[in-house]
């Protein structure tokens, strides 16, 4: 198999591995407009060295990210692994919604895929809980294409969810 379509069929494996399914990314941006606020927790998804039972329950990576819609392309990142929110710039791609930080010469990117749960009663559009993946890399690509530098990561991203700050 080529490098090139082994990466493909590697990172599909890695989405089908997270069990979510792919949903139009504008759909996804409108519904974090809509809370405006989230927070995420994530943990390490790679290889672990401890068997399962053993592991701490603790998650690895907090992130808030804040002002999502408010700023047309723009969000505030804040992270558990950094002092006080940062600038960070949101694409929407075909697929999914992804929130570049820049660090440096690398990136710190929040992708959001799908909602998995929604709210209960009379306000049924609004998701509650979003899937999500983090990942910390040195692929500047991701302004111009951030699907492509997605989908050509490793599977050591960090996994998890994100919820809007305020659930009213």
């Amino acid at each position: 198999m080529r490098p090139r379509m082994r990466r493909l069929v590697h990172s599909l494996l890695f989405a089908a591995w997270l069990g979510v399914p792919v949903a139009s990314a504008a759909t996804v941006l409108d519904e974090l407009a809509l809370a405006r606020d989230v927070i995420c927790s994530f943990r390490k998804s790679g290889p672990a060295s401890v068997p399962p039972p053993l592991q701490a329950g603790d998650d690895d990576l907090m992130v808030i990210i804040e002002g999502i819609g408010v700023d047309q392309g723009t969000a505030n990142v804040t992270s558990s692994r950094a002092v006080g929110a940062k600038p960070a710039r949101v694409y929407a791609s075909d697929t999914r919604v992804h929130i570049v930080e820049d660090v440096n010469d690398s990136v710190m990117v929040t992708t959001v895929l799908d909602c998995e749960a929604r709210k209960t009663g009379s306000d049924r559009r609004k998701c509650v809980r979003f899937a999500a993946v983090v990942a910390w890399h040195f692929d500047r690509s991701v302004h111009m294409n951030p699907d492509r530098a997605f989908l050509a990561l490793p599977g050591n991203s960090y996994a998890g969810h994100c919820e809007p700050w305020n659930l009213e």
